[in-house]
Order: C-alpha cells, then structure tokens, then sequence
C-alpha cells in the first residue's frame, strides 16, 4: 500500500510539473541516417603543425561500415632563415 501511495505520488507530481512546462513549437524535426561528409571543422584543417584531412566514411572488406574520421596528413615544415639568426 505505501508503494502505491508514493507511484501515486510520483505520477501526481510528474503530471503537474510537465503541465506547468513552457509548450515548445518545432519549426522542424530533423534526422539524418547515414555519416556525415565532415565534422565541425570542414574538408581540413591545421592542428598544430599538423594538417587534419578528412577521410569519409566506407565499407570495409569484412562489408563493416568504417565511420568517416579525420587523418594526420602532411606536416608544416617551418623554414628559418639562419643567416638572420647570426645578426
């Protein structure tokens, strides 16, 4: 009986805070299947001296779906002028 007593409870106070809730209109409701063409960053991007490029999602030979991912691709090489070094 005391169960019953606080589920009753419980169910009261849930129905009286979601009705007391602001009603939320959706302008529209989005759902994507699938992998995405990139993430937040686009096609490639610099981390650190590193450049980020994006490999898309595929099929593997075992027919697994790989998820798209960003790889370490080329590295910034930083060229010094050593004769301005010596001044």
């Amino acid at each position: 009986m005391k169960t019953i007593k606080l589920l009753l409870a419980a169910v009261t106070a849930a129905s009286i805070f979601l009705s007391a809730a602001p009603i939320i209109r959706a302008d529209e409701i989005k759902v994507e299947v699938g992998d995405r063409p990139y993430y937040r960053h686009g096609p490639r991007y610099w981390d650190h001296d590193y450049e980020m490029v994006w490999a898309p999602g595929h099929w593997d030979e075992s027919h697994h779906w790989v998820h798209g991912m960003y790889n370490r691709g080329e590295h910034r090489h930083h060229h010094h002028d050593h004769d301005h070094d010596n001044h």
